[in-house]
């Protein structure tokens, strides 16, 4: 099933060739992993299946990324922008197989926790710690996080690029702005309201941890 998966990566990146602005995938090749994210939530039996492949999926991932390390050391700089069918599809197999590695790796623990839940449970605690609290609360922000974050640096980003100034200053202070910016968007127009959580792929319900916990 995880081999089906990247052919259609595989395809797509030799085809059409890898991003030419950016370098990365083909913007098109970004279609598979959503619909498989989909596919992969509606039944337990594909996340099973990841986590036994975990371990298949890292080694094809390394060697993947080994030989295009290796070819790109070999082509000489700009070997992207110029990149074969046969160095795009190997690309397009590392970025699937790395995908597919850390989502297995992911569902193995996820299961671990589980197991160890139901066979030993432990009576939870009347407030958990404030670093578990932050963990619950950045772990919902992630996905709203990401969507944000470009259009903010570029915001600032536009700013900040005609001060006067060394890029030794700029760079800090365009990562902190826009981080602080990004952070309050989150908090005060996504988090709080049944719409908008929706709109940013986030459960309507907050969990109990973080409506009494994070933040404060």
């Amino acid at each position: 099933m995880l081999a089906a998966a990247a052919v259609p990566v595989i395809v797509t990146e030799a085809a059409f060739g890898p991003d030419t602005i950016t370098g990365g995938w083909e913007r098109l090749a970004y279609v598979f992993p959503f619909l498989y994210g989909f596919l992969i939530a509606s039944d337990a039996r594909f996340e099973a299946a990841l986590s036994g492949a975990r371990w298949p999926a890292l080694a094809a991932a390394a060697a993947a990324t080994a030989g295009l390390l290796g070819w790109t050391a070999a082509a000489g700089p700009g070997v992207e922008s110029g990149a074969g069918p046969g160095w795009c599809a190997l690309q397009g197999l590392a970025g699937w197989a790395w995908l597919a590695a850390i989502a297995g790796f992911a569902a193995a623990v996820t299961a671990r926790r589980r197991h160890t839940g139901t066979t030993t449970p432990r009576p939870a605690p009347a407030r958990q710690p404030r670093w578990h609290r932050a963990a619950g609360y950045a772990n919902q922000a992630v996905l709203p996080f990401y969507l944000l974050h470009e259009p903010v640096i570029v915001a600032f980003a536009w700013i900040i690029v005609r001060w006067h100034a060394p890029v030794l200053a700029k760079y800090p202070a365009l990562v902190a702005m826009s981080f602080t910016a990004t952070l309050v968007i989150y908090e005060l127009a996504v988090r709080r309201y049944r719409l908008t959580r929706l709109l940013f792929g986030m459960k309507t319900q907050e969990p109990t941890v973080d409506r009494v916990g994070f933040p404060s």
